[in-house]
This record gives structure tokens, sequence and C-alpha cells, in this order.
């Protein structure tokens, strides 16, 4: 195998040397420009470094969590509601949609999300920007989940312990 591998290897054109006189940020990374002011601020003379959080893909974070004084409403709207059991891996999607992870989505994909994301690995927005999404989440149903929902246009997600988790609305 490793004679086969030796008929196929190129061998390096030209060695990679270090020119003498160019650092080496700006022999391999001739654009690659970084300053660093010192600007004293204590006695000491340390450097000041500001940190954020960036910003949420699509522009928002997607907080689909329920305020904690609507959770027994939300509780008896889903004992009315048609029920589909969620996987544990169903479950697991829930909770990253809920916390916003997965923003901008407002919950599990349509279709045209879907396809978007199978075939372009992204989805465009309604205004036109474009965001990375290479990984489908979608809550998948037979046909028996078919049956039981019918024409309702809201459906209790219940754990494996018939616990609802979630409510998924049209």
């Amino acid at each position: 195998m490793a004679s086969m591998a030796s008929m196929f290897a190129k061998p390096a054109t030209r060695p990679v040397s270090h020119h003498p006189h160019k650092p080496l940020s700006r022999q391999f990374f001739p654009s690659a420009s970084v300053q660093i002011r010192r600007r004293p601020t204590s006695a000491t003379g340390a450097l000041r470094t500001r940190a954020a959080l960036i910003e949420p893909d699509g522009g928002r974070l997607v907080d689909l969590r329920v305020e904690p004084d609507r959770r027994d409403e939300k509780r008896r709207e889903a004992v009315a509601l048609p029920k589909v059991k969620l996987s544990r891996i169903d479950l697991q999607w829930v909770h990253v949609l809920s916390e916003g992870w997965a923003s901008p989505l407002s919950g599990f994909m349509r279709e045209s999300e879907f396809l978007q994301t199978l075939h372009f690995n992204s989805l465009r927005l309604d205004d036109g920007s474009v965001v990375n999404m290479s990984v489908p989440i979608v809550l998948a149903a037979d046909d028996s989940d078919k049956q039981r929902i019918g024409e309702s246009k809201k459906v209790a997600l219940v754990g494996p312990d018939d616990v609802p988790i979630a409510i998924l609305s049209e």
C-alpha cells in the first residue's frame, strides 16, 4: 500500500523557506495587519480589551421559552391538544430550538427551509440575507401521528413519560 502511495505522491516543487528580512506574518499573510496600541489605563500600563457576545444568526435571538407566570396556563392548554410523543433526539431538538441555539428558526423546519438546508447548506431569510444552516431540524411524523393530529392547528409535544414539553403551532 505504501508503495502505491509513492506512485501518486507529488514531490515538493520548492521548499518553504523563511525570508530573513521579512517577518513571518508579512511573508505568509501579506494582507494581515494587526496594530496594538498601548494606552496606559493604570499605573501598570495594562492593555484594555473589550469582550461581547456575537450577534445571533438572523440578527435576533429567537427565545421560545415560556415565562414562568404563564407555564400553568400552557400546561392546561396542552392537556386538551392532540399529542405527539417525542423521541430522545426530538426532545433535544426542542431544547435547542426553545433556547434560540438554532436562531433564526422559530420552530421545526417547514418544507422550504428543509430543502434549502439540504441543497444549499443555508437559509435565505425574508430580508434576503443568508444564514448558514447545514443541519436539518425536523420533526418526523408518521401516518398515526397525522391521523391523531387531524385538522388541529396546535399539537402538544410530550416526552417519553407523557409530560407536555412544548406546544407546536402552525
